[in-house]
């Protein structure tokens, strides 16, 4: 069964813009991964530092091995400096 995601992602004051480029070129690479169902990038209208990515995933598996993958560790590394807190995913049915 399909695993559906929503991600909330904060950008450190200041770091917005950088936060929404690094996100947007994240966006081509992880929708080309073979568990990749969707994958969606969405701003917030009411708060500009808040972004949120809507996903589906082929399974849990599918979401685990994403998060290996190599340009999710090198945007990890990137994010660092642009992340207000850790990123809030939350996993939902539908």
């Amino acid at each position: 069964m399909a695993l559906g995601v929503f991600a909330i992602i904060t950008a450190r004051p200041g770091a917005e813009a950088e936060l929404r480029n690094g996100l947007y070129n994240l966006v081509v690479k992880v929708r080309q991964e073979d568990a990749c169902l969707l994958y969606e990038l969405f701003e917030s209208a009411e708060h500009p530092e808040k972004f949120i990515m809507h996903e589906r995933w082929t399974d849990e598996a599918g979401l685990q091995a994403h998060d290996q993958m190599p340009h999710m560790k090198a945007f990890g590394e990137k994010a660092k400096n642009w992340l207000a807190g850790p990123v809030e995913l939350i996993k939902v049915e539908k």
